[in-house]
């Protein structure tokens, strides 16, 4: 009996030295790969690079301006020497890598909706991070886009969602509509432009109360279910009836399942 008891002690033991070896292994690996691939090279001149980044809106997009002290950007040395004072800039957004800047403006086709990180890391030209003290010499800007408020936002859909029936092009597919015998409303074309346009207060949702929350997922799924209803019959898959007939079965799950969440937030 006690020489089971030891046998299992001695597996317990070899157990746990093995789980904690194993945790000691990996995180060696995981620090060998970090440093294999953001390799780091140490400032040893006397001036200190430094980086400093601005963004500069130009109409609808942005332009990021670099400028660097102690250090110059040389797209002809790339591959050529491995120094901290020579080399170019790493451009991340929200952590992943973008592109290289060589140069002190930059245009950025795309900035993602929401909250972003835009951050610089000046690099050798043999890709080494450039630090000092092994601290990568960056700068960064935190940027929400759009950079309108939840009002303005709201205001900016709805001039939207008026345009998709009364811009020339709407009032050109009312017409054409009509000559069928359809609403504006009953083309898919006018609900994917209202379904788009609800795209600018996207970034907002978690400003907005529990009641207006719901009411824009609903509705968001609502008008997506509509277009393909509509999709089916400009494809003369259904009817017009069947699609009147499903687009009301719509609307009226839509405003259940509203009643239901008015009752939901009522009961807390």
């Amino acid at each position: 009996m006690k020489y089971i008891k030891t046998l299992s002690y001695l597996s317990l033991l070899i157990f746990f030295t093995a789980n904690v070896s194993s945790h000691q292994d990996q995180d060696s690996r995981i620090k060998f790969w970090k440093e294999y691939y953001n390799p780091q090279v140490e400032v040893t001149q006397e001036k200190i690079p430094d980086v400093k980044i601005i963004l500069h809106k130009i109409g609808p997009f942005y332009q990021l301006e670099t400028n660097v002290q102690n250090f110059k950007f040389t797209p002809d040395r790339d591959m050529k020497d491995n120094n901290p004072w020579t080399g170019y800039g790493k451009l991340y957004i929200n952590g992943k890598f973008v592109t290289r800047i060589y140069n002190k403006i930059t245009f950025l086709k795309s900035i993602p909706i929401g909250q972003n990180e835009i951050k610089v890391i000046l690099s050798s030209n043999m890709d080494h991070d450039v630090a000092i003290n092994k601290k990568l010499i960056f700068d960064k800007i935190d940027i929400r886009f759009p950079d309108y408020n939840f009002a303005e936002a709201r205001a900016y859909h709805y001039d939207l969602f008026i345009r998709c029936e009364f811009s020339d092009k709407g009032k050109a597919r009312t017409k054409k509509l009509a000559t069928k015998g359809l609403s504006a409303s009953e083309s898919s074309e006018y609900l994917q432009c209202t379904l788009d346009s609800n795209d600018v207060i996207k970034p907002f949702v978690k400003d907005m109360s529990k009641v207006q929350k719901a009411h824009f997922n609903i509705t968001m799924d609502t008008l997506a279910k509509r277009i393909d209803l509509w999709k089916s019959f400009e494809k003369n898959e259904i009817s017009l009836s069947e699609a009147r007939e499903g687009n009301k079965l719509l609307d009226e799950s839509s405003d259940e399942k509203m009643q239901a969440k008015m009752k939901e937030f009522g009961k807390k």
